[in-house]
């Protein structure tokens, strides 16, 4: 079987994770409470960054040098974007995305380059 890039096997998307964007309001004292709003909620992949889509997608990328896990989802249409900045919840764990990849420009899967945070130390 040959490489395309643009496939996903549906049984690798196994994770449920929700995607957020940051939005925030200002308290009466003018400080920034800052929220996340979910954007999207979808199956995807969580690899680690040694692997070869990643390699692949972000080869000489500096905004995802850094990257500890790379997160591949469908494509979700023309009216979401997701961006550097956002986060992705997957159960406990919360990643910051760094960098955001439209597999050969096709609009059919995105590879999401993620650093790992801890939340409790936020």
């Amino acid at each position: 079987m040959s490489f395309d890039a643009l496939y996903t096997q549906p049984g690798l998307l196994r994770h449920q994770i929700t995607i957020q964007e940051p939005s925030g309001t200002r308290d009466a004292a003018g400080q920034l409470n800052a929220t996340w709003t979910p954007v999207l909620s979808t199956r995807a992949s969580i690899e680690s960054t040694s692997s070869s889509a990643f390699r692949f997608s972000f080869q000489g990328n500096a905004l995802a040098s850094n990257a500890t896990d790379l997160v591949i989802v469908r494509y979700p249409g023309s009216d979401i974007v997701i961006k550097p900045g956002m986060q992705v919840v997957y159960g406990d764990t919360t990643y910051t995305v760094t960098a955001v990849d439209d597999v050969m420009r096709r609009h059919r899967k995105l590879a999401l380059a993620c650093i790992g945070i801890d939340v409790s130390s936020v």
